[in-house]
């Protein structure tokens, strides 16, 4: 892996538009009893505290190369659950069996890491997955235009070279292939989102806090990082022009996960083992309703019904771990006593947002060792929302995401 020095609170920057894709991965990984879970490239570690939260009997191990990544990692440790080490990822071998591993926006740095991709596959234990997401956006036209103002004679001799990162990314159909001759069985999808950025030169400290690190880390003459960012901002503002909404930063991104087939020995060999969704009613024609609240309040992304569902209305979204189905009702009544109950974090940043938007909250301090709280949804279905207090947990680093895309 590279040398490069990363800067934490620089990639802290855009951290939500950052971490949805983690997010998204992560909520296709359909392993209940995880025991021994690890992230690899796990950054500032806030994203590998989250895999704690979803797996919350595993021992958790995050890896990094970055020693500076690794530090701020460490004051969210929480042995011997939550441990983050020091390491490269082309070095790492596991002590058994892993139930899940997971690499978010870290291959790219990684030339050739098809046959380490193979070997990370060959470790998972029966009903093991392997998730990973890597940027495919390297013809874009911000990694254009570094390569553009790096090839330049001023620069051409120390940084052409460092430019030229995304060739170590293939194409979904290559990791397909590579793990489907592990054994694994492999879903591999791709996403373009269209962020949206704030500010002056919003594309230029995204790439800030990614893409250029490895050119900045070189750059240690005076004035030298600051000359070259100058000129390489003059392109971006002509690549991306503000629009009324902010500056649109369009930006592609891989997903894979590879389950090895069987039986997880954690997991029962029949009955209830866990909760494949929520269904709740919804009135004929109020689609709209259904994503202003669940997505644009509670922040639970759509996701397309299958076709044959489609037809019938209602919408569907889905969190990391959580996947709420709002189906047509006709005549509709809403729930009023039987709910879902959702564990949350930020529980008060949330009650905020909801009275923002002029939803009901009615906090509930009967049970103790949780902070929880009820409100209704557009249609009048009743929702708990619960964020358990318990003495040693990672608080959540909400804002925070890990060396990537």
């Amino acid at each position: 892996m590279t040398s490069t020095v990363w800067d934490p609170a620089q990639y802290a920057r855009y951290a939500e538009e950052r971490s949805r894709p983690f997010f998204e991965l992560v909520s296709r990984i359909a392993v209940i009893d995880a025991r021994q879970v690890v992230d690899l490239g796990c950054g500032p570690g806030s994203l590998t505290a989250a895999l704690g939260r979803r797996w919350p009997t595993a021992t958790v191990e995050g890896i990094d190369s970055s020693p500076q990544m690794i530090a701020e990692a460490s004051a969210i440790a929480d042995p011997p659950r939550l441990t983050f080490r020091l390491a490269d990822l082309n070095d790492w071998v596991p002590q058994g069996p892993v139930d899940v591993i997971v690499s978010n926006a870290t291959l790219q740095w990684i030339p050739g890491h098809l046959d380490l991709l193979d070997r990370w596959a060959r470790v998972l234990g029966p009903g093991g997955v392997l998730a990973f997401q890597v940027p495919g956006n390297f013809e874009a036209a911000s990694h254009r235009a570094i390569r553009e103002v790096a090839g330049l004679p001023v620069w051409r001799a120390r940084l052409a070279g460092l430019a030229e990162r995304g060739s170590a990314v293939r194409e979904p159909a290559d990791y397909l292939a590579t793990l489907s001759a592990a054994g694994l069985r492999v879903d591999t999808w791709e996403t373009t989102y269209l962020h949206v950025l704030a500010g002056a030169d919003p594309v230029l400290d995204w790439v800030k806090g990614t893409a250029l690190r490895p050119l900045l880390s070189v750059l240690s003459e005076p004035g030298e990082a600051e000359a070259f960012l100058a000129e390489l901002g003059a392109v971006l503002r002509a690549a991306y022009p503000p629009g009324p909404a902010g500056t649109v930063f369009p930006f592609r991104r891989l997903f894979v996960v590879g389950r090895r087939p069987g039986q997880p020995a954690a997991a029962p060999a029949a009955g209830l083992y866990g909760i494949h969704h929520v269904q709740l009613a919804m009135p004929a024609g109020a689609e709209e309703d259904a994503r202003g609240f669940y997505s644009g309040v509670l922040g639970l992304p759509e996701v397309p019904k299958p076709p044959e569902l489609a037809a019938r209305g209602g919408a569907w979204f889905r969190g990391p771990t959580v996947e709420v189905h709002l189906g047509v009702q006709t005549p509709f009544h809403p729930a009023r006593k039987a709910h879902p109950a959702f564990l949350v974090t930020d529980i008060d940043g949330l009650a905020e947002r909801l009275g923002r938007a002029g939803q009901p909250v009615t906090w509930d301090d009967a049970v103790p060792g949780q902070r929880r709280f009820h409100t209704v949804d557009p249609f009048g279905n009743r929702i708990e929302l619960v964020e358990p207090q318990q003495p040693g947990t990672p608080e959540t680093m909400a804002g925070q995401a890990r060396p990537g895309g």
